[in-house]
């Protein structure tokens, strides 16, 4: 497994975060601004979605964010009614700008797989988890199980756990400051802390890299999605030279993206990228 040496988390999100604390920081870095408020816009619809379907109730329950980053999922959860939120970052930048924004919730630097819970919550249970883009972030498989562990001692018998991540179907070798896992992994490891996946949804489609393409069974489609993909790439090189006509071109193609995506995963639940999971308490 190829991991650079180089990455040390607390200092690469320290440094990235106050370069740029927007959702262009914590997103992805190949896209702009514009691109990944379309992104983002994807995730929202999804997860709303898979609450929906599952019956989720937020109104009054206690939210736990882990990799809290610029908070961009604070007011969602608010105007569902969620009555407590926390949310738990690597880095100061992250825990001092969401202090003062919203003063009403708390916020507490962390690393979630080095988190001492019985020094900082001791036995504090929370309704909801989330550990959105985190754990791909966590290149080393022991740092992966404690913060596994760590979500497990956070929850009680009802609480829901939404993780975010691409999920593969064939593993591939950790790169830089990612670390994929499979589907099965992922299961194997939230067994053994009797965690069971109740669901999982592709966030996109065409939106972001195909990194899961094998995942796709059909020639013609795997062929589509790579053309996409090109086009995509090809964009990304033009629009940054264009100033502010290439931030709206941009815009516009991330819409067209999502327009595109949102039409396609009324009808499959296969994508070649990020995905959403659930997982409770295993049942017997």
């Amino acid at each position: 497994m190829k991991i650079d040496i180089k990455y040390i988390p607390e200092k690469y999100w320290e440094e990235r975060l106050n370069k740029d604390f927007s959702l262009s920081g914590v997103g992805h870095l190949g896209f702009g601004l514009e691109y990944n408020i379309w992104l983002y816009k994807s995730r929202l619809h999804v997860l709303r979605g898979l609450l929906i379907k599952n019956n989720i109730v937020c109104k009054g329950k206690k939210i736990l964010d882990i990799g809290v980053g610029t908070g961009f999922y604070i007011d969602f959860w608010e105007k569902l009614g969620a009555k407590k939120i926390t949310g738990i970052d690597i880095t100061n930048k992250s825990i001092e700008e969401l202090k003062e924004k919203y003063p009403n919730y708390r916020f507490t630097k962390g690393n979630i797989s080095t988190l001492d819970y019985n020094k900082k919550f001791p036995d504090e249970k929370f309704d909801i988890i989330t550990a959105f883009d985190v754990l791909f972030h966590i290149v080393n498989e022991e740092d992966f199980k404690n913060a596994i562990e760590n979500i497990r001692k956070f929850s009680h018998k009802e609480t829901i756990i939404l993780i975010m991540d691409n999920i593969l179907k064939e593993y591939k070798p950790a790169r830089e400051h990612e670390n994929d896992r499979t589907f099965l992994y992922y299961k194997k490891v939230l067994n053994s802390y009797s965690r069971e996946i109740k669901e999982i949804k592709p966030l996109f489609y065409f939106m972001n890299t195909p990194i899961d393409i094998k995942r796709i069974d059909n020639k013609f489609l795997v062929y589509f999605i790579k053309i996409m993909w090109k086009i995509n790439a090809k964009i990304r090189s033009i629009y940054r030279k264009l100033g502010l006509l290439g931030k709206k071109i941009d815009y516009i193609w991330a819409f067209i993206l999502y327009f595109l995506d949102r039409i396609i995963l009324k009808y499959t639940n296969i994508g070649p990228s990020t995905k959403l999971l659930l997982a409770k308490l295993k049942t017997k």
